[in-house]
C-alpha cells in the first residue's frame, strides 16, 4: 500500500490535483482512493463553505472532518484493512485527500483531485448541524436526475456498503444510533451536491463513484459527548473510521 506525496503547499484553486506515487510496479490491480474533508478555511469559495455545522461544545464541522479524513486515510493504509484490499487482489492502492490543512478548497477543486489521480472512489466526510433531538448517520449519491451522473447503481451501490459500516461502528459505541439511509443528493437542502458529479475515469477503467457521509449531528448532547469532546472521542473517531475504511475495502 502506498501513500501519495504530500503537497509542497495546501491545494488551492480549481484544479488542485497530487500525483499519485506507487512502489509496486509490478502491479496489475492498482487502484486510487480519494478522502474529502469538508469546508475549511475561513471563507467561502464556489462551490464550497468555510463551515457549516457548529458542535453543542463548540468544535467546528470543518475541524472534526479533517481529524476523521486524517483517520480514515490512516486506516486505509494500515495492516488490517491492507488485508481486505490484498485478499480482493488490489496489491496497491493510492490514498490521497484534497486537503490536508485549515484550507477551503473550491468545488471543482476538490472533484479535480479525483480526476488528476484516476481516482476510484471519491469520498467526502461532513457533520450535520440541526436541533437538539436530531441525531443519526446518512450517505448521499448523486440523483439520476442531476447534471453528472452517469453511473447512478454504482454509487448507491457503495453508499449502501459504506452507510452500512458506517452505522455498525457508530451503533458499536453507542446502543441509541440511527441510521437515516442512504439518500440521493436531490433530499438536501441544496437538491444538488457539485462534489458528487462524476469525477472521471478511474484506474479500474469505470467511472469513478462519488458518496458524501453526514456522519452524525454534532449539534446532538449525546453526540457531542461521544464524538467531538469526551475523554474516549479520538478513540471512537478511529472505531468509526475503521468501520468506513474496511467498508471502502470491500467496496472498492
Amino acid at each position: 500500500m502506498t501513500q501519495a506525496k504530500a503537497p509542497d503547499s495546501p491545494l488551492t484553486g480549481t484544479d488542485a490535483g497530487q500525483p499519485v506515487h506507487r512502489s509496486t510496479a509490478g502491479c496489475k490491480e492498482k487502484r486510487v482512493i480519494v478522502i474529502d474533508p469538508g469546508h475549511g478555511g475561513d471563507k467561502k469559495v464556489p462551490g464550497s463553505s468555510h463551515n457549516n455545522a457548529t458542535a453543542k461544545s463548540g468544535k467546528l464541522e470543518k475541524t472534526m472532518t479533517l481529524e476523521y479524513a486524517r483517520s480514515l486515510r490512516r486506516h486505509l493504509m494500515g495492516a488490517e484493512v491492507r488485508g481486505i484490499l490484498e485478499s480482493r487482489g488490489y496489491c496497491d492502492v493510492g490514498v490521497l485527500m484534497t486537503r490536508d490543512s485549515d484550507v477551503n478548497v473550491t468545488g471543482s477543486g476538490r472533484v479535480a483531485v479525483a480526476t488528476n489521480s484516476k481516482a476510484d472512489i471519491l469520498i467526502s466526510i461532513h457533520f450535520n448541524g440541526g436541533g437538539a433531538t436530531a441525531r443519526g448517520s446518512e450517505t448521499f449519491y448523486k440523483a439520476a436526475s442531476n447534471p453528472g451522473q452517469s453511473n447512478v447503481a454504482e454509487d448507491k451501490a457503495l453508499a449502501e456498503i459504506v452507510n452500512g459500516g458506517l452505522f455498525a461502528a457508530l451503533q458499536a459505541i453507542d446502543p441509541g444510533a440511527k441510521n437515516r439511509g442512504t439518500k440521493p443528493d436531490t433530499d438536501t437542502q441544496l437538491k444538488a451536491l457539485g462534489v458528487l458529479r462524476d469525477p472521471g475515469i478511474g484506474l479500474s477503467g469505470k467511472m469513478c463513484r462519488s458518496i458524501l457521509i453526514e456522519v452524525e449531528f454534532i449539534t446532538h448532547a449525546v453526540v457531542d459527548a461521544l464524538l467531538v469532546s469526551g475523554p474516549n472521542e479520538g478513540r471512537n473517531r478511529d472505531a468509526v473510521m475503521l468501520g468506513v475504511a474496511k467498508a471502502l475495502a470491500r467496496g472498492l
